[in-house]
């Protein structure tokens, strides 16, 4: 799929770029958009007698979310201070409206970012957030000038939360099966690159290492052509089934395609990675590994993966000496 390197690295991150950023970068876009229009729609009625909201709270929503999307372009892999912002504008907004239908309409936005919050990040984390999000928006709305009912306190938080679980987790499950391949239910290309890009960002240490494992199955080949693809289907599905069994908690498993897989393990106990390659091997004699690691504050995925792919092979070429 991409030639110069054949996972992690900076097509790992630009894939998460596409994933997670773009969508938010986009949401930013047009609720900034939106909420500009109201601030010049404010400052500069089209009608006489017009009910307008102050425009503070527009101005603050429009500084914000300028400033996340600046934030985005600078720091893509590190979105939590553009969401932060995100969270702020809506509410800010909302605090100044006069017309019940104006809060009603800046509703929308939350929902859409409650959407996307669940959808693109873990659970806790995004549950957090939409909760944060939530309360402000909840907040907001009590002290706003516009006349509201009681049961507009019920319709705000449901809607929110409703939007983000049954819209959300329909986006993540999507998300989830453009990522697994379909037939070893491990990782695919695209799933490796997303995982391993965030196992990086969560390894930035010197006391972590982090380390790629390269995995092929030898004469692989030979099984399609004597037995069939339903037999080679189900010496992938196996092997991957073993290595998975012995894979390391937070690791990463993933089949990049044929026959062949890698695995990805940040810890400060090597001899986590040096039981699990092990393992792995007595598992697997018809495969060959190779390895390669670096320190998680310096770790490079398309070095490690090159390097580790290149062990691979020198195994081939030598028995198999991982």
């Amino acid at each position: 799929m991409y030639p110069l390197s054949p996972v992690g690295g900076r097509p790992g991150r630009r894939r998460m770029l596409v994933a997670q950023i773009r969508p938010l970068q986009i949401y930013l876009i047009a609720t900034t958009a939106l909420y500009a229009t109201g601030v010049a729609f404010t400052l500069f009625p089209v009608r006489e007698n017009a009910t307008l909201a102050n425009p503070i709270g527009g101005i603050v929503a429009v500084v914000l979310g300028i400033a996340a999307l600046v934030y985005l372009a600078r720091q893509p892999n590190r979105p939590l201070p553009a969401i932060l912002a995100a969270i702020i504008a809506t509410p800010a907004v909302m605090a100044f409206h006069r017309l019940i239908v104006a809060e009603y309409s800046c509703l929308m936005a939350a929902m859409f970012l409650a959407m996307h919050l669940r959808a693109f990040y873990r659970p806790k984390i995004a549950w957090a957030l939409i909760l944060s999000l939530t309360a402000a928006c909840t907040v907001a709305l009590a002290v706003a000038p516009a006349p509201k009912a009681a049961t507009t306190y019920f319709i705000v938080p449901i809607a929110i939360i409703g939007a983000a679980e049954a819209f959300g987790l329909v986006a993540r499950g999507l998300m989830a099966a453009a990522c697994t391949d379909p037939l070893t239910g491990l990782l695919n290309r695209a799933g490796w690159d997303i995982a391993c890009a965030d196992l990086l960002a969560r390894s930035r240490s010197a006391a972590t290492a982090v380390t790629v494992i390269a995995i092929d199955l030898d004469a692989f080949k030979s099984i399609n052509d004597t037995y069939g693809h339903t037999a080679g289907d189900a010496h992938l599905v196996e092997r991957a089934e073993r290595w998975a069994s012995v894979l390391p908690k937070g690791a990463l498993l993933a089949r990049l395609g044929g026959d062949e897989f890698a695995a990805c393990i940040a810890t400060r106990d090597t001899a986590i990675v040096d039981r699990f390659v092990r393992a792995a091997k007595e598992l697997a004699p018809d495969a060959s590994i190779g390895t390669a690691a670096q320190p998680g504050g310096t770790a490079d995925l398309a070095e490690l993966w090159n390097r580790a792919d290149a062990a691979l092979y020198a195994a081939k070429g030598g028995g198999r000496s991982g």
